[in-house]
């Protein structure tokens, strides 16, 4: 089989970790008879320019990266024919863990040359996303984490949550669920595909990755220590028992009101008022597992 490998040098550069993992993924496509053509983008919108010009043409592409290269991916590679494979280097890794993709090098390129299964993705103005699109408090937290160096992996997640957590607000929302007009005041809002963001909280954890819908988790108002007393709960999707949260199911959601930044994969996506839907099987992935 031929593929092409695309390679993160930006995550490179911060650690060895990436490189390290890109000299496995090398080996083991090797020893299992790939044909593989490395390409090194030297940024994001070269990564995606340039896998893009590949789809459709291409049999299959594979990231070696965290979740923004899966994300640059998604916005090339989705409608096409061309199979996208994923090998995890990065901080959060929520797309393969959603996924149900291997962390393991050996066993996540084994999945990288297995059959695909189409998945949804989120839709909006500012493209596509695999996992989570979220405003709030959740945002504050992604910006925070981005610009820690020392700390590494998801911890950096929950370390950035309580620095923010004193700047706590709410924020005046009308959020519409296909064709339904709810009010509503949160601290934070989720409008999931997958159950994972934020490196391992699983915010919405009936999402399923080819259904059809949108899993929307609300969480607030809440006063400041009833959010501290949820948040821990996120990582084991306790949460949604809370009184402070409340999820709904919705193929589109329109969000307008408070000024609000959006992220989506951990990567900019936008700001309020913004529509999302369901783009439904717009994404062959290669050796999914997760429940569908």
């Amino acid at each position: 089989m031929d593929i092409h490998l695309f390679f993160n040098p930006a995550a490179a550069a911060a650690t060895g970790y990436s490189a390290m993992r890109l000299g496995a993924t090398l080996a083991t496509f090797g020893t299992l008879g790939a044909q593989v053509v490395l390409h090194r983008p030297d940024s994001a919108e070269s990564a995606r320019s340039q896998m893009h010009e590949l789809a459709g043409e291409a049999e299959r592409i594979v990231v070696v990266g965290g979740d923004g290269m899966v994300h640059q991916a998604a916005n090339a590679l989705v409608g096409s024919t061309t199979v996208l494979g994923i090998i995890s280097a990065g901080t959060g890794n929520d797309a393969v863990r959603s996924l149900g993709l291997s962390n393991d090098v050996d066993d996540a390129c084994r999945a990288a040359l297995r059959d695909p299964v189409p998945i949804d993705l989120i839709d909006s103005s500012a493209g596509v996303s695999v996992t989570v699109a979220t405003a709030g408090f959740s945002v504050s937290v992604n910006d925070r984490a981005n610009e820690m160096k020392r700390i590494k992996g998801g911890a950096k997640y929950t370390v950035s949550s309580l620095v923010e957590l004193p700047k706590l607000r709410r924020y005046r929302l009308t959020m519409t669920l296909d064709g339904v007009e709810h009010e509503i005041e949160p601290n934070l809002i989720a409008i999931a595909n997958t159950p994972y963001f934020g490196g391992g909280m699983k915010i919405a954890p009936e999402a399923q990755v080819n259904d059809g819908q949108l899993d929307v988790v609300v969480i607030g108002p809440a006063p400041r220590l009833a959010f501290a007393a949820v948040l821990p709960t996120v990582f084991s999707g306790r949460h949604t028992r809370s009184r402070y949260v409340t999820v709904h199911r919705a193929s589109k959601v329109e969000l307008a009101g408070a000024d609000m930044d959006l992220r989506a994969d951990g990567e900019s996506y936008g700001s309020v008022p913004m529509t999302l839907t369901v783009r439904e099987q717009a994404l062959l992935v290669a050796g999914v597992t997760a429940s569908c």
